[in-house]
């Protein structure tokens, strides 16, 4: 394991038993953990650039001694994302949820970020447990969209909905209305390839769903 405060210079904060607090935390992973949170976090600040620099995270965990990829040092649990432009993404406050479709959108954005570089993103759509915040982790590498993923087809369903109004029921379970709304998506995005089989297909998929997302803009 090694320790951080910081990923790539941006400090991550702890807000579970005092919101607000900017006292920097030592956080412990592994080294190649750290490394994809490297890599996840200038995804982040590139596809999100018009909010400014990401000024800090909150978090609620990474390595955590408990069974699982937390406890073997391969999970991260986002709670918030502040920009330097005054923007927030707070998986804390359940935006996934929110009345406000900009911060739906820009909570979506965050998360498909989130899959660019783990394989299981666990979100507010996911299940009760996960309202309050986006866990990530090295679980079934490499990162694809698959049908018969839970996390994955909850995902695509709460996009179509959010992005392109489909109206499709957030169940889990990738059927005829489900790959017909992904289909809409895909050649609205413009993307080649199948991101079922191919890493960089989805990749780049996520990419223009972020894109997207923190433009507050429909597709």
């Amino acid at each position: 394991m090694i320790t951080f405060q910081r990923i790539d210079g941006t400090p991550a904060y702890y807000w579970r038993s005092s919101r607000g607090n900017t006292t920097l935390r030592n956080w412990q992973c592994t080294q190649g953990f750290y490394d994809s949170l490297v890599l996840w976090i200038r995804d982040l600040r590139s596809l999100s650039s018009a909010y400014g620099s990401i000024t800090y995270l909150v978090s609620a965990g990474f390595y955590v001694n408990k069974p699982g990829q937390h406890g073997a040092g391969t999970a991260m649990d986002l709670d918030y994302v502040r920009w330097s432009g005054g923007q927030v993404s707070s998986p804390l406050d359940q935006h996934h949820a929110s009345a406000t479709a900009s911060l739906r959108k820009r909570y979506l954005a965050v998360d498909a970020v989130c899959r660019r570089r783990f394989r299981y993103a666990l979100d507010g759509w996911y299940n009760s447990a996960h309202a309050d915040h986006i866990h990530s982790d090295f679980g079934g590498l490499p990162v694809l969209c698959v049908k018969s993923s839970e996390s994955d087809t909850k995902f695509v369903q709460a996009m179509c909905n959010n992005f392109r109004g489909s109206g499709l029921v957030v169940d889990g379970i990738w059927g005829t209305n489900t790959q017909n709304a992904f289909n809409g998506a895909k050649s609205a995005l413009a993307v080649t390839g199948d991101p079922h089989t191919s890493s960089a297909a989805w990749q780049s998929m996520l990419s223009k769903i972020a894109t997207k997302g923190f433009a507050n803009q429909t597709f």
